[in-house]
């Protein structure tokens, strides 16, 4: 059975043991990242969710799943919309870049950075930009002027936001003054 026929047929659902089921479809199946990646960009919205889950579930716990879609990757997650995708997708940017920030080159982390920026400035669900600036903080060195646009950002914003991203943004500013010394 074809990849995209046995996630279109086999309707996953967001409960741990389903996403952890098509986890583990992925792997004893040996699909490559570009594959999934093409199903998942295959099936219909609600499953398209469902699937970047268990991407979301797969690249935790297998972090040099992606490596050979990198590319492909960052074209199709960075241009998501849906709050439930960004959200996995953020997640799995923070993973991949806490694990080593050096994953990614040069082009592709310009790119991470105006997408998390926007992602962060824009409306988006508190958990993807919770993400968002623990991404920001890990390419910070990436170019000269993230650590003070960050800064700004999250101390305009302290007021605003929900408790995870004042907690996060406490964090995230601490360790960035201490830097900034």
């Amino acid at each position: 059975m074809n990849v995209i026929t046995y996630f279109s047929n086999n309707k996953h659902n967001l409960s741990i043991n389903s996403r952890t089921l098509a986890m583990n479809y992925v792997l004893n199946e040996h699909i490559t990242a570009k594959d999934f990646l093409e199903v998942i960009y295959s099936v219909d919205a609600k499953q398209k969710i469902v699937l970047y889950h268990a991407l979301d579930m797969l690249v935790e716990r297998h972090i040099d799943y992606l490596n050979t879609a990198l590319d492909l990757y960052l074209q199709k997650a960075l241009n998501e919309t849906h709050e439930s995708n960004k959200r996995c997708v953020s997640r799995t940017l923070f993973h991949q870049l806490k694990n080593n920030k050096n994953i990614y080159d040069k082009s592709q982390k310009k790119q991470i950075i105006q997408t998390m920026f926007d992602w962060i400035i824009l409306p988006s669900a508190v958990a993807t930009r919770v993400n968002a600036i623990n991404i920001l903080y890990f390419l910070v060195d990436e170019e000269i002027w993230i650590k003070d646009h960050l800064i700004a950002l999250i101390e305009q914003n302290l007021l605003l936001q929900e408790p995870s991203f004042l907690s996060r943004g406490r964090k995230i500013l601490k360790l960035l003054h201490k830097q900034k010394s």
